[in-house]
């Protein structure tokens, strides 16, 4: 039993892990460091105090709303990589209801902002996947785009329309006190939105496994043709998926305005969108994305210590996550590439 459990699963992404941190220790003795004493800064830096694990936990919450995101998109066969924009479509539109209604309790207020925050998100992963289905636009491209859009949208909203009044930042007023999100703990900005990211892990977990919804986003991201002869309406599905993603990324944005600064700022995501795909990608399930958010939490978080004694750059952090991305998305991207070879050796053939 324990035998056929195990080969159940997927070891795959844990090998990728465990061969980017040896090339990483290759680039770090290049450096002129230890790889030991380096690594051992970042182990200490995530989760040697009190105020690294609060630390880890505040990078690891919009970490996992944004690699739910990639995920779920992933599962139904589309590769959102406008997650950022959806990101800051929701906190856009959070913000709004949370900065301009007042009078609202405080329970209902915060509810109405996370639900504002959804809609934000599921309006920017809308529009690319109707231009895929109805102008044969590609996703991706189209995507990508909205990226741009949306961030310079929030960039001239923050530096004129919904700047504070006096302020030398870019930014709104302080939120409505009524939809601010509690804090866990003293002199912290960890929120209940850790807990509202595990709680929908959970849920799509059961919503990929257990649902007749989950099963058709399953197959039509497996074998849309397939799903097509079964007479699973496959655009359906697809619109479907590109909207629960982009509520999830539009969480992430949400959490960050109610919960981490209270307030919309100007460049409040250090690419938490871009950095979902390498969360999404050392995942095999919603649940495991759980604990790939907390490595790269980690990771962010004790990349601080490298400032402390170490002639090695922050950057590395992100050096180190591009060669995890990059180990695991070989395998899958390699077979699709040896395909696409063998038809155009095939075309020329003939």
């Amino acid at each position: 039993m324990m035998k056929d459990s195990l080969k159940k699963i997927n070891l795959a992404p844990l090998y990728s892990l465990l061969l980017a941190f040896i090339i990483g220790s290759i680039i770090i003795l290049a450096s002129g460091n230890s790889p030991i004493e380096i690594y051992g800064l970042l182990i200490k830096g995530a989760f040697g105090s009190r105020k690294g694990i609060l630390q880890t936990l505040l990078q690891s919450t919009p970490l996992l709303f944004c690699g739910l995101s990639v995920f779920f998109g992933l599962k139904g066969g589309i590769l959102n990589l406008g997650v950022e924009g959806q990101l800051y479509m929701g906190a856009l539109f959070s913000s709004l209801v949370a900065i301009y209604i007042k009078g609202l309790p405080a329970p209902l207020h915060i509810i109405i902002s996370i639900i504002s925050g959804m809609i934000g998100g599921m309006i920017w992963a809308f529009l690319p996947i109707w231009l895929k289905i109805k102008k044969g636009a590609h996703e991706v491209v189209t995507a990508l785009m909205m990226n741009y859009i949306a961030i310079l949208l929030l960039d001239y909203l923050l530096n004129y329309p919904m700047r504070e009044k006096n302020s030398s930042v870019a930014q709104t007023a302080i939120i409505q006190q009524t939809a601010q999100l509690p804090r866990l703990f003293a002199k912290s900005k960890v929120t209940i939105a850790i807990f509202l990211g595990i709680a929908l892990a959970i849920g799509l977990n059961y919503l990929l496994k257990k649902t007749v919804l989950g099963y058709k986003i399953t197959m039509v991201g497996s074998n849309p043709l397939a799903a097509s002869s079964s007479g699973i309406h496959v655009n359906k599905i697809m619109i479907t998926t590109m909207l629960i993603s982009g509520v999830c990324a539009g969480l992430a944005g949400t959490m960050e305005v109610l919960g981490s600064y209270y307030r919309l700022i100007q460049g409040f995501s250090s690419g938490y969108g871009f950095e979902g795909i390498a969360v999404a990608v050392l995942g095999t399930s919603p649940i495991s994305v759980i604990f790939s958010s907390i490595i790269f939490g980690g990771l962010k978080a004790g990349g601080i210590m490298l400032n402390f004694g170490t002639n090695l750059s922050v950057k590395f952090i992100t050096v180190l996550q591009g060669i995890i991305i990059l180990l695991i998305s070989a395998p899958m991207l390699i077979p699709n590439f040896k395909n696409l070879l063998s038809k155009k050796m095939g075309q020329k053939e003939r």
